[in-house]
C-alpha cells in the first residue's frame, strides 16, 4: 500500500509560504549585516603602556610599514587603507603574526612577549560579531 505522501509530488500553498518566509528572513539578515558607510577607523599602537603611533586607517591611500622602536623583539606593523596587521615579529610563538589583518572596530592584536597592543576603534562599531567557532 502506498501512502498519501508518496502520491503528492506537487508543492502546496504551505510549501510556497515556507519558502517565502525563509527568503524574507534571509533578505532581512542581509540588510541588517550589510557594510556600513562612514566608518572612520583608527589604530592605536601601544608598547609597554606608551602610545607609539596612531594611524587613521580610513585616511590611508597606500600601504604603510612601521618598525616599532624599543620592543624586546623586532616587530614590523603594516597598515593599508581600512586594515592593519603585524607583518613580522621576532617573538617566539608568532601568535601576533598569525592573527592576520584586523579591519573591524573593536579588533585587537596583542603580542605579549613584546608587550605590544594594537587596538582598532571607529565611529560605527558593529553591534553583533559574526565570528563563530
Amino acid at each position: 500500500m502506498r501512502s498519501s505522501a508518496a502520491e503528492r509530488t506537487r508543492p502546496t500553498f504551505w510549501d510556497a509560504l515556507v519558502v517565502l518566509a525563509v527568503l524574507a528572513a534571509a533578505g532581512s539578515l542581509l540588510f541588517l549585516f550589510r557594510p556600513r558607510s562612514g566608518n572612520f577607523l583608527t589604530a592605536r599602537i601601544v608598547l609597554d603602556h606608551e602610545l607609539v603611533a596612531e594611524i587613521e586607517l580610513t585616511a590611508l591611500t597606500g600601504p604603510v610599514t612601521l618598525e616599532v622602536p624599543g620592543a624586546p623583539y623586532p616587530i614590523t606593523v603594516e597598515a593599508e587603507p581600512g586594515r592593519i596587521r603585524i607583518a613580522h615579529s621576532g617573538c617566539p610563538n608568532q601568535d601576533c603574526v598569525h592573527i592576520g589583518w584586523v579591519s573591524r572596530s573593536g579588533g585587537q592584536i596583542v603580542c605579549l612577549p613584546n608587550r605590544l597592543v594594537i587596538s582598532v576603534s571607529g565611529s560605527d562599531a558593529p553591534e553583533v560579531d559574526g565570528i563563530t567557532g
